[in-house]
């Protein structure tokens, strides 16, 4: 008889932990790499950044395309930063300056002796 209430008591308890967990579909799939989208080869713009995706693994994101995108972003902000000094500098030396207006006279007022 002692027989027969463990086997019940199991077969509860393994129904009520099938009720609890379910059927173990707890996550989304994993996206495959090949749809990962990462940056172009030639210029980064915003755009691009919006279509960014990394594929899914196990721990998270793919950390060999993370580091590889954030070590493009930084060489890509580095050589605009450098382009916009250089056009600046040149701005800076090669630009005339504007000529300087002269304020007009201010209009006199007719007499009333030219009238």
């Amino acid at each position: 008889m002692f027989a027969v209430f463990v086997v019940v008591g199991a077969a509860v308890l393994f129904v009520a932990v099938l009720l609890v967990l379910g059927r173990g579909d707890l996550l989304q799939p994993e996206v495959p790499e090949a749809q990962a989208r990462l940056l172009p080869d030639d210029g980064v713009d915003p755009a691009d950044l919006a279509d960014l995706r990394f594929s899914v693994v196990q721990r998270g994101y793919r950390m060999d395309q993370v580091d590889t995108v954030l070590d493009r972003l930084g060489r890509e902000l580095d050589r605009r930063d450098r382009r916009i000094a250089d056009l600046e500098a040149r701005v800076g030396h090669d630009a005339d300056p504007l000529p300087r207006r002269r304020p007009a006279p201010p209009a006199s007022p007719a007499s009333s002796d030219e009238l």
